[in-house]
């Protein structure tokens, strides 16, 4: 099942994460941007995940990446089929504001307000 058959395609669109086509193949890994780092996550490690609307977790075999925001739905259908190339945390001002980009214009799509990474000890 795809995220486009759970919700309309404007619904799944998000200036925080950016999904491979349908027809492209699986991208080899999730890249995480955070707002002063990058990890980047090879899916053949990746175990789980779970979430709601407001908050999922992706589980992979050395890290658990935790992303809270709203709208998250079809983003946990496109984790599952493993669909997702890159995820980014917005700055702490477009997160707190609900703003997105250079112009820093007012948004309310789906959105990420936050995303933690804890490495397994």
């Amino acid at each position: 099942m795809s995220a486009s058959t759970i919700a309309p395609a404007s619904a799944i669109e998000s200036p925080d994460w950016q999904f491979a086509e349908e027809d492209a193949p699986k991208p080899a890994s999730l890249i995480v941007q955070l707002r002063r780092s990058a990890v980047v996550f090879p899916w053949f490690r990746f175990v789980y995940a779970e979430g709601t609307n407001a908050a999922v977790e992706i589980v992979f075999a050395t890290h658990a990446v935790r992303v809270t925001g709203n709208g998250l739905a079809p983003f946990l259908v496109a984790i599952a089929g493993q669909r997702v190339i890159r995820i980014m945390e917005p700055s702490e001002n477009e997160a707190q504001f609900g703003v997105r980009g250079p112009g820093a214009s007012q948004y309310s799509g789906p959105a990420i307000h936050s995303i933690t990474v804890n490495k397994f000890e």
